[in-house]
């Protein structure tokens, strides 16, 4: 019962945001303040959290031009939201998960989280295995996030609707959500993120690396379920933490090169992708030798043959192609409305090819010169506030946030790298 009351809840609030959004007022398109709007909905995320605050977070970035740059700017806050995380008696879940027989093969547990997010907290433990104890991570969902996931999406997609009509935009945003939904459904179920993380151990150690060795966490499947993860506690340094120990230009490269290796790999060689873009999913030892150690599987999705097929193909057009080809191949591939305006599919193609100055360039590309992504983001900026049929591509949401992620972290690294070397590695691998 405290389950149901808990989703009526969550429900009840988000439904109250909405009708404090004015939807008729919105219909008639006479809003007296955006800033008003956005509070309201930034307001109600932040008191729900779980998987409606993580879907808002989402949107601040990816829905970003695309609608009142003063609600972009409100629910961006969400990056930054200090979580009221729910209490979690540690000790009483483990042991009602697995059993005292099994909870006493645990020591030292610790009954405060060392990490914490939108989803759930993980605790570190040592587990008895053969009279040795090995040290441990416990990821814990928190209670009623998974059953509130699809409540909660079609409520706030409500929300989301009542921007676009402030835009005068007709998009259809039922795959943009129904993607997000995917994803945070996944994210939720630990048995789903077991199984990928044990693919990505088994695709790791079979992969031969052409510059670091990039590892993954061991999981404990005895001492996992729906709701608990357990799997090695990994030592290593965040990216911040070791970029702020000065590594010489060489290494930086080599960390570099590796993460790029691994998205080429992830996506156009295997079809599995780690979508989660933030960069403290990835650890970095830098003792006997220099090692990346990939975390939290959760967010993975898998992508068919035959769709990096027609996304290299439409790749391949961008580079070479005439405008008018360029739109053919995006309009088939989902990219853009074929009801835009003549003007806008001009400023799409630009954006396109202009995202294509790394690899059609024969020179190494700067990733800490700030000059191509502020012409970038000006070419979108000019193109999604002339969209008007065109909602995000859904296919591409999270494989770019991922791929985003990657340029972050290179520009955080600052590291010139001719790209050259993987556009060749992709071309073979998908032909």
């Amino acid at each position: 019962m405290s389950m149901l009351n808990n989703r009526f809840s969550r429900a009840l609030a988000i439904t109250k945001m909405v009708t404090k959004l004015g939807l008729e007022q919105v219909k008639s398109g006479n809003l007296q303040s955006r800033v008003e709007q956005a509070k309201i909905l930034v307001e109600s995320l932040s008191q729900l959290k779980g998987a409606a605050m993580k879907a808002g977070q989402l949107l601040s970035l990816d829905l970003e031009d695309y609608f009142p740059p003063e609600a972009i700017q409100i629910l961006s806050q969400l990056q930054n939201n200090i979580i009221d995380v729910p209490k979690i008696d540690i000790k009483k879940t483990l042991s009602d998960a697995f059993g005292k027989e099994k909870f006493a093969q645990l020591s030292h547990l610790g009954t405060k989280p060392f990490a914490a997010a939108s989803m759930g907290q993980v605790y570190k433990a040592h587990l008895k295995i053969n009279e040795t104890e090995t040290p441990v991570a416990f990821k814990v969902l928190y209670p009623g996030v998974a059953e509130s996931v699809s409540s909660d999406v079609a409520l706030l997609k409500k929300a989301v609707w009542a921007f676009c009509v402030i835009t005068g935009r007709e998009m259809d945003l039922d795959p943009v959500f129904a993607e997000i939904e995917s994803v945070l459904k996944t994210e939720v179920d630990y048995v789903q993120e077991k199984s990928s993380s044990i693919a990505f151990q088994k695709l790791f150690s079979q992969n031969n690396w052409k510059h670091l060795e990039i590892k993954t966490p061991h999981v404990y499947e005895n001492f996992s379920n729906h709701n608990i993860l357990c799997t090695s506690f990994e030592e290593g340094k965040t990216l911040k933490e070791w970029i702020d120990t000065k590594p010489s230009l060489e290494k930086k490269e080599k960390v570099a090169l590796s993460l790029l290796e691994l998205y080429t790999c992830e996506f156009f060689k295997w079809g599995f992708v780690q979508t989660d873009p933030n960069p403290a999913n990835f650890l970095i030892r830098d003792k006997d030798k220099l090692e990346i150690i990939a975390l939290d599987f959760g967010a993975s999705k898998t992508y068919s043959y035959e769709f990096r097929k027609a996304y290299i193909d439409l790749i391949k057009k961008i580079r070479t192609g005439t405008n008018a080809d360029v739109i053919k191949s995006a309009i088939e591939f989902g990219l853009v409305d074929p009801r835009e305006s003549e003007e806008t599919l001009e400023i799409f193609v630009r954006l396109l090819k202009h995202g294509m100055k790394p690899v059609n360039e024969s020179k190494k590309f700067q990733f800490s010169d700030s000059t191509f992504m502020k012409e970038n983001a000006a070419i979108a900026r000019e193109l999604l506030q002339k969209l008007k049929y065109s909602a995000p591509p859904h296919q591409l949401l999270f494989l770019h946030r991922k791929l985003g992620g990657v340029y972050g972290i290179l520009k955080k690294l600052s590291v010139e790298i001719d790209v050259h070397e993987f556009w060749n590695a992709i071309d073979e691998n998908l032909n």
